[in-house]
């Protein structure tokens, strides 16, 4: 909420900044946003698959890669998409933060260790040797060591080609900076 409404930048816009970068020889660019899956919502008309279908169009560009991707994206179609474009790289972050569903309740996400690992499972079964990379939070309030530990069994499961791990950082403003058990 702090960062305001969704702000997405017109489709032809993307396509002229890659083209232009693709022509001033860079060979990657990096599609991302605070909610990069949400890419569109506020255009009505596009989504991130529109996105990255015009910036595969640019003459020169061999790869895109993704910033940090919701869970929730991620369905077989959308997996099947990003498997058939070549020039998507295989190596896409899905921000955990916890493998405990009363953790990421307490986080206010959306979705379920159980719909997390399911997204995984479809990139790996449309990609089979795709990287996943993730982020995840230690010590965010109220967390038990059960919990803890649900999380420590959820990233051995998932096996991460990375994995950013930190502590939970209080930051004034937000529910979690008021809750008990930090």
């Amino acid at each position: 909420y702090a960062r305001g409404p969704l702000r997405s930048r017109p489709l032809p816009e993307i396509s002229r900044e890659v083209t232009a970068l693709a022509r001033e020889g860079y060979r990657e660019v990096v599609l991302t946003g605070i909610h990069l899956a949400s890419y569109g919502r506020d255009l009505g008309d596009c989504g991130l698959l529109d996105a990255i279908e015009r910036a595969s169009g640019a003459p020169g560009l061999e790869r895109i890669r993704l910033g940090s991707l919701e869970p929730l994206w991620i369905d077989r179609a959308v997996a099947k998409a990003l498997a058939q474009n070549p020039k998507v790289c295989r190596q896409f972050h899905l921000s955990l933060q916890s493998g405990s569903d009363a953790v990421l309740t307490r986080m206010n996400r959306r979705y379920s260790a159980a719909t997390y690992l399911g997204a995984l499972e479809l990139l790996r079964e449309e990609m089979p040797s795709c990287a996943i990379t993730t982020d995840v939070i230690a010590g965010f309030p109220g967390e038990t060591e059960a919990e803890h530990q649900e999380t420590l069994a959820f990233c051995e499961r998932a096996g991460f080609a990375r994995m950013h791990v930190f502590p939970f950082s209080e930051r004034a403003g937000t529910k979690a900076a008021s809750m008990p058990g930090r």
